[in-house]
């Protein structure tokens, strides 16, 4: 038995934060950062609400600890609300959905588990959750996972359960249209990285297959006109990244995103530079097994004759956006060797790691570590 797990709604277009404005709640609690806060976007929400008390929760930093998600409940808390309101990127929103949990059951986040039956120990769904991204590459508006960062042992924890996935998610274009270019790549590369994990993932499945390949192909045909300022892409690519969430979000996905946690809680980089940085490196490792077959079925898609052309067209893309497409680029070769073996003991211990294709051993991934570095080619 499998199971598709989505938000109840996804409302989207140039006017969609209007949608708001038919939710009835007393008492309502927006999650943002600092950055959303300045740019005016919570005032759009504030005005679009009814509630009658509003209080804003805006300390949420990228890449977001722990303790930021247990400052965050202790509010919720005391206020009690109806409505959680994730206005924001993947950080916001997976702290809005950690915060919707722990406000009503004391529970260490890392127990939180898709078999954790939550309802058992106490859980009511009393707030509803809206999420409202500002980004277009996390799809952690309509996925059952939460990514938070454990500052103390420098790895992340990824809380997961079918009760975390937002009730609404809301693509308003207008929260978007003024991204800078280099979240444009990193955002548009984070949403790539998911479709082709999820499409390849031992648990896909016919439902996450559809979403995964249509993201694929709106993202390798829009990514570029979006980075140059083409408004009509920078929509596509909205809805595009909420796809490809909702397709990995229902296979989930796996070696790219070990190697991609892992340096970036190392070495603190935005997590959708990393995953971009380890795509192509991680697709050649899987040239020589079973996902072969299902990247170039892929690539005749995109009408390119095998999964080497398509690798080949994900380097092109990468540097059409100005991305690094080797880890030498950047950190230093003394932080890299010094932090190798952390690298590759903290990715042989991430959970994504078993939805992979295939698995490395411990040999494996330092040598996947060493070419991505380097830029070499991964022939083993």
């Amino acid at each position: 038995m499998w199971t598709f797990v989505s938000p109840r709604l996804i409302v989207y277009g140039d006017d969609a934060l209007t949608f708001l404005e038919g939710e009835k709640a007393n008492r309502a609690l927006i999650v943002t950062d600092e950055s959303i806060l300045k740019l005016g976007f919570i005032e759009m929400v504030k005005n679009s609400l009814k509630a009658e008390k509003i209080e804003i929760f805006s300390d949420v930093e990228p890449e977001p600890s722990l303790d930021t998600a247990l400052k965050c409940t202790k509010i919720a808390r005391d206020l009690q609300p109806q409505l959680i309101v994730a206005v924001g990127g993947g950080s916001v929103i997976d702290v809005a959905k950690a915060t919707r949990i722990l406000m009503e059951v004391d529970i260490d986040p890392i127990a939180i588990t898709p078999f954790t039956d939550l309802f058992e120990l106490g859980y009511t769904k009393k707030a509803k959750l809206i999420a409202i991204p500002t980004t277009s590459g996390t799809g952690a508006d309509v996925t059952w996972t939460s990514v938070l960062t454990d500052k103390v042992e420098h790895r992340k924890l990824t809380p997961a359960n079918r009760e975390v996935v937002p009730d609404v998610t809301i693509l308003d274009y207008r929260l978007v249209a003024s991204m800078p270019k280099r979240l444009v790549a990193g955002s548009g590369f984070d949403a790539l990285t998911h479709a082709i994990e999820g499409i390849i993932s031992i648990w896909r499945n016919e439902f996450s297959d559809a979403l995964c390949e249509k993201a694929i192909e709106v993202i390798m045909n829009n990514l570029e006109r979006s980075y140059n300022g083409d408004a009509e892409a920078r929509a596509k690519m909205h809805i595009a990244a909420t796809m490809a969430g909702l397709g990995f979000g229902n296979s989930q996905v796996g070696l790219v995103h070990s190697l991609g946690h892992t340096f970036g809680a190392i070495f603190k980089q935005h997590h959708g530079l990393c995953v971009a940085l380890f795509l192509p490196y991680v697709m050649q490792f899987y040239l020589k097994s079973d996902a072969k077959a299902r990247m170039d079925t892929l690539a005749k898609k995109l009408e390119l004759e095998n999964s080497e052309m398509l690798i080949d067209k994900i380097f092109e893309l990468m540097k059409k956006v100005e991305l690094p497409t080797k880890l030498s680029e950047v950190i230093s070769r003394k932080d890299f060797e010094s932090n190798l073996e952390t690298l590759v003991m903290n990715t042989l211990n991430d959970s994504s790691l078993g939805m992979s294709p295939r698995i490395p051993d411990y040999e494996h991934t330092r040598r996947i570590y060493e070419c991505a570095f380097e830029g070499r080619k991964i022939d083993f």
